[in-house]
């Protein structure tokens, strides 16, 4: 089981890696021009800008919410699985099926 435990820590950890490269990806690509575009652009564009990024902020935040839902895997503490009927154990007594194995010597009639 402690296996199973470091595999999803390990899931999680690559997800977050791989979602910060497209974090600085995205920012590199999309945030600086657009910080550039609001420097001279007319309070019209700027909230066209604003809400542009709010989208794309709402989007990435959704992406890495489902990622680490799924990577943890939380459907499983809302929707169990049905287990099979469990069955009772049936507990002998030690003692008494030992004496049933047990070689018992003839007796000696002489002493």
């Amino acid at each position: 089981m402690p296996q199973r435990r470091a595999a999803v820590r390990w899931s999680a950890l690559a997800f977050l890696l791989v979602f910060s490269i497209l974090a600085v990806i995205i920012a590199f690509y999309a945030l600086r021009p657009g910080l550039e575009a609001a420097a001279k652009a007319s309070p019209e564009e700027k909230q066209r800008l604003a809400a542009w990024y709010w989208l794309l902020l709402a989007v990435l935040l959704f992406i890495l919410f489902a990622g680490l839902a799924l990577t943890f895997r939380f459907g499983r503490l809302f929707f169990p699985k049905d287990s099979p009927q469990q069955t009772q154990t049936k507990y002998v007594d030690a003692w008494a099926e030992s004496a049933k194995r047990m070689e018992v010597p003839p007796e000696d009639e002489g002493e």
